[in-house]
C-alpha cells in the first residue's frame, strides 16, 4: 500500500486554503443579500488577481464603488493573496471564457446578470490550482 499527501506543494495547500476563504466570503455576501433586501445596501464583490472583497469601505448605505481594500473590511469578507509569499493569484471568468472583476448578489442569492458577466450558464473564480463555481442560481461550491 502506498500513501500518497493530499497537498504536494505549498502552491496546492495556499490554494485550496484562499479557496476555501473566498467561498466562505463569498457565501457571507449572499446570506447577506438573501437576509438585507432593502434597496440602497451594496452586496457586491470587486474580484483582482490578489483581492476579493466588497467595495471599500463597506458600510450600510455603501455606494458600491468600484473599487475594494482589504483594509477597509472585515477580515471575513476579503481575501487577500500576499505576492511575496505565494504565486496562486485569483482568475474570474464567465462560462463564455470572458474575464470579469466585480460580482453582486440579488435578494434571492443569486448572481445580478448586469453586475459582472456571471450569467445564467454561471462562473468561475480559479484560486491557483482549484477554483471556485458560483451556479447561476446561486450555488457556490469548490471545482
Amino acid at each position: 500500500m502506498t500513501v500518497i499527501p493530499k497537498f504536494f506543494g505549498p502552491d496546492l495547500f495556499d490554494s485550496y486554503t484562499a479557496r476555501d476563504q473566498a467561498m466562505s466570503a463569498l457565501r457571507t455576501m449572499q446570506l447577506r443579500a438573501m437576509q438585507m433586501t432593502d434597496d440602497n445596501k451594496c452586496h457586491k464583490f470587486i474580484v483582482a488577481t490578489d483581492l476579493i472583497a466588497p467595495p471599500s469601505p463597506i458600510t450600510d448605505t455603501n455606494t458600491c464603488s468600484s473599487t475594494a481594500n482589504a483594509a477597509d473590511n472585515p477580515d471575513y469578507l476579503s481575501v487577500t493573496l500576499d505576492s511575496s509569499r505565494t504565486d496562486v493569484t485569483f482568475d474570474a471568468d464567465n462560462a463564455a471564457g470572458s474575464t470579469f472583476t466585480q460580482m453582486e448578489f440579488d435578494d434571492l442569492g443569486r448572481p445580478i446578470l448586469n453586475s459582472g458577466s456571471c450569467s445564467t450558464t454561471g462562473c468561475k473564480i480559479t484560486v491557483g490550482e482549484v477554483a471556485i463555481c458560483i451556479s447561476g442560481e446561486g450555488a457556490i461550491y469548490g471545482c
